[in-house]
């Protein structure tokens, strides 16, 4: 898996698959830091991250 930043409207991630395959996006950021700062916080979950059904 890797992350992939690109400008488009703003800044915006992808979280890739080894096939390239898209997994997960972000929405536009305007400052490219701010986008950092998201794929941080997705870089941060981890197995004990809760997940609540709406």
């Amino acid at each position: 898996m890797y992350f992939e930043k690109y400008q488009s409207g703003g800044w915006r991630w992808r979280l890739k698959a080894a096939n390239h395959e898209i997994i997960a996006s972000g929405e536009a950021y305007v400052n490219e830091r701010d986008c950092d700062h998201a794929i941080n916080l997705v870089k941060g979950t981890n197995g004990s991250t809760p997940v609540y059904r709406r």
